[in-house]
This record gives C-alpha cells, sequence and structure tokens, in this order.
C-alpha cells in the first residue's frame, strides 16, 4: 500500500513545536522522543544574519535618519515573537514547513512503519540546510508525541541585493538565487524539488510513495 509525503507551510509556532506547553493531542510520556535538529532564538538569528550588514548599511549613510538600528524592528516595527509576525508588505518573521509520511492510520506512532518514517525523515532533514542554502534554519524539531511523526522546519529565507542592504529577508529572491525562477510557482517548482528528494528517501527505505497532490502553502 503506497503512503503519501505531505509538505505544506506551518503555522510558525515555536511555542508549540518547542512544547513549551502541552496541546490535548500530545503524549507528554513521548516527548522526551523528540528530535531536536537546531533550536536558536529567533532574534539571536536575526542579529547572527543581518547586524554585520546593518552596519555596513549605516556607515554609508550620511543622514542619521535613514539609519536601521534594528533590522527585525525595522521591518515589523516589534520585538521577535514565538510566533510568525507579518509586515506592511506582508513579509514574514519566518516561515515554516510541516514535512510528513503517511498517516496515523498507516504510519502511527509505535508502529515498525513509523520507525521507517523517523529515518526516512532524519534523512531529509539532516541535508536540509545544504540544499537549501539561502534559508537560514533557526529551529528544527520532529515531533515524535502526537499520532504520525512529522517535521517543523522553521527559517529565515535569504536574499542578496546590489542597493541598499546587501542582504534581506527575501523569500522571492531567496527561491531565484536557489534556481527556482522568479513568479507564483517559483515556491511551487521548489516543493516539488523537496519532495521528490524525500520520495527518493523513501523508496531507498522500501516505501512506496504515491504521487503527489496538491497542498496549501
Amino acid at each position: 500500500m503506497s503512503k503519501t509525503i505531505s509538505m505544506c507551510q506551518g503555522k510558525g509556532s515555536l511555542s508549540h513545536n518547542n512544547r513549551e506547553f502541552t496541546a490535548k493531542n500530545i503524549d507528554s510520556s513521548r516527548t522526551p522522543d523528540n528530535i531536536v535538529f537546531v533550536q536558536q532564538d529567533l532574534g539571536e538569528a536575526y542579529h547572527r544574519l543581518f547586524d554585520g550588514v546593518i552596519a555596513d548599511y549605516n556607515a554609508k549613510q550620511k543622514r542619521n535618519d535613514r539609519k536601521i538600528p534594528d533590522y527585525f524592528q525595522h521591518l515589523f516595527n516589534r520585538e521577535p515573537s514565538k510566533s510568525v509576525i507579518t509586515g506592511a508588505n506582508k513579509q514574514k518573521s519566518f516561515y515554516e514547513d510541516l514535512v510528513q509520511i503517511g498517516t496515523k492510520d498507516d504510519t502511527g506512532v509505535g508502529t515498525p512503519d513509523a520507525e521507517i518514517a523517523v529515518a526516512c525523515l532524519k534523512e531529509y532533514m539532516e541535508d536540509f540546510q545544504e540544499r537549501n542554502q539561502n534559508f537560514y534554519v533557526f529551529n528544527a524539531v520532529m515531533h515524535l508525541d502526537e499520532a504520525t511523526p512529522h517535521l517543523h522546519i522553521d527559517y529565515i529565507p535569504l536574499g542578496h541585493f546590489f542597493n541598499g542592504l546587501e542582504k534581506r529577508n527575501a523569500m522571492a529572491r531567496a527561491l531565484e538565487e536557489m534556481g527556482y525562477g522568479k513568479g507564483a510557482n517559483a515556491n511551487n517548482r521548489w516543493r516539488l524539488a523537496e519532495w521528490k528528494v524525500l520520495h527518493d528517501i523513501c523508496t531507498k527505505h522500501d516505501f512506496e510513495i504515491s504521487e503527489p497532490k496538491k497542498s496549501r502553502g
């Protein structure tokens, strides 16, 4: 029986992902089994990524009112939070992808197939940053305390520019620089490429995967 691969845009709740509270659908006895790949504070990630380019930009400004004291505040007019913030131009403070193999009916936690799914998802995640060098992954966790093993991958897209700030939070430019072109379909092309990566990993582990369906995000 073939399984599905689900790849969609997540809600982007770092409190949920990092288990800072326990929802009703979570088996807290299994929470220690969750796998944390990377866990960095969002504010720290922004400072690491952008403080250097902000300093270079400010050094070139003759007028103080053109200088940017803090990049996150400049974009979103508030401090970083545990949830996605959307700016005035629909720019997001970070992006999240949710990745899952199968369903609770065919790959439920505690079954042999779930163990194989965990191995597949680990292999997929371990090379995610290398494949997607314009996506800075600051938080990534595999949840094994819900019905089906799945990944939450949270990242900041990085685009590079000749004028103004040399590096910015810029999804469209990040996708273009990674070779997925321009326009509304760039994200779909990227997602299909990622689907194929996980499909090949699953095939190697003798999982039969059905063809992808359109998903939200």
